[in-house]
């Protein structure tokens, strides 16, 4: 029997008796079922007139939907079909800071701003820079940008060959970021990651203070790209990995012993070979990050290839240490012009199932691609991807550890 066949057999029952739905269905309710009310959030900030612009690890760290202040959301104005504008997640009660891709430079409001809703605009002589649409399909590109290499310039990639696909400063030099405060509940918290007590052993080894020895293992997104930290340029942003040995570190205070055997471009097929399986199970991971997928496009994902790689390297670090607590992660969408989103739906569906089918009692998952789509009915693709194809720019990376972090900590009993 699976590990949660009977368990999910009484809780509907449960559920029945107590004339339930088996969850909320709502963004508005608490995990209790009482109406939500804000201010019980752990990171909620009571004085928000007299708040100031600041920008440390837990500013950085902490899921911002536990809350109602977000700090740096990164966006673009961007010029597209006759309109120059950018759009935030949600309609700031309190602007604290409008700041460049570097974050050292501060914008003034009214002079480079206006804030109308969620929408900002430009008024004329506005020092903010303004990232054209057409760029992003290889369009009438800055001459400074030429074509023929991604890292000094741009290729074109996709079935059409119609995807810009860049490292440069053509997307993140054209970067905003903005702080400010919001309403809670605005946030559809399905999309977010919830603690579910998935990592019991991780929480034993944080409540009892010991050193975690963390290993990372995936592809390039894990591996860190396009993180500001990871191709030298301001303000030089951990990627989410370091980022989320770091939150062990700040919200848990362990120490951490990090690894981090991601390589860009791999897929499972290779993460399962016995070479590299040998590899990660001598690092002898306490708490193991598994997370392949993007380049596993031809790998049987409506069939059992993919789903066989993972657990074969699910079995063999179980095998080694069966105290390793390992967390499964769906990466966020790539350019649907590059990877299709049945694909990643499959990703998705295929980890839920080995975390819910497994023997093992310490497998949990984390999808990163439902809350980076509800992103992208406000945004553009390339306002979350630093490359425009695959890769998380330094938001995507921050909202990467704060799902993760929410995994593993229950920030609500934190908070009180």
């Amino acid at each position: 029997m699976k590990k949660l066949t009977w368990m999910i057999s009484i809780l509907c029952a449960l559920a029945l008796l107590a004339g339930c739905t088996g969850g909320p269905d709502s963004s508005h309710e608490s995990s209790g079922g009482d109406p939500f009310d804000p201010t019980e959030l752990p990171f909620y900030v009571e004085d928000t007139e007299n708040l100031t612009y600041a920008y440390g690890d837990r500013e950085m760290l902490q899921p911002y939907w536990m809350g109602n202040v977000i700090y740096n959301e990164q966006l673009m104005i961007v010029e597209k079909d006759g309109v120059v504008e950018g759009h935030l997640l949600y309609e700031p009660e309190r602007i604290l800071s409008v700041r460049d891709w570097s974050l050292e430079n501060e914008y003034t409001e009214g002079v480079d701003y206006v804030v109308s809703g969620s929408t900002i605009t430009l008024p004329e002589g506005s020092s903010i820079p303004v990232f054209r649409d057409e760029w992003s399909r290889g369009e009438n590109v800055p001459e400074e940008y030429p074509e023929g290499n991604a890292g000094t310039g741009y290729q074109m990639i996709g079935d059409d060959q119609t995807v810009m696909y860049t490292e440069t400063g053509l997307i993140w030099r054209n970067y905003i970021h903005v702080s400010y405060v919001y309403d809670p509940e605005d946030v559809d918290r399905t999309k977010v990651k919830a603690f579910e007590d998935e990592l019991y052993g991780l929480t034993q080894m944080i409540e009892n203070k010991q050193t975690v020895n963390m290993v990372v293992f995936g592809d390039s997104i894990s591996e860190g790209h396009s993180s500001s930290e990871l191709w030298s340029h301001a303000p030089y942003q951990p990627p989410y990995a370091k980022l989320v040995a770091e939150g062990l570190r700040e919200f848990g205070g362990v120490e951490v012993n990090f690894s981090n055997l991601s390589v860009g471009g791999k897929d499972s097929n290779w993460a399962a070979d016995d070479l590299q399986i040998a590899d990660l199970v001598a690092l002898d991971p306490d708490f193991l990050i598994l997370a392949f997928g993007t380049n596993d496009t031809m790998n049987d994902l409506a069939g059992n290839r993919y789903r066989a790689n993972i657990e074969k390297i699910i079995d063999a670090v179980k095998m080694a240490n069966s105290e390793c607590q390992i967390l499964l992660i769906a990466p966020f969408p790539s350019n649907e012009k590059v990877k299709s989103a049945q694909c990643h739906e499959l990703i998705c569906q295929r980890l839920q199932e080995i975390a819910a089918e497994t023997d093992y009692l310490d497998i949990g998952y984390v999808s990163m691609y439902e809350g980076c789509l509800e992103m992208l009915k406000v945004k553009n693709y390339y306002e979350l991807a630093g490359n425009n194809a695959n890769h998380p720019n330094d938001f995507i990376h921050r909202f990467y550890a704060m799902n993760i972090l929410s995994a593993i900590f229950d920030f609500e009993a934190l908070g009180k």
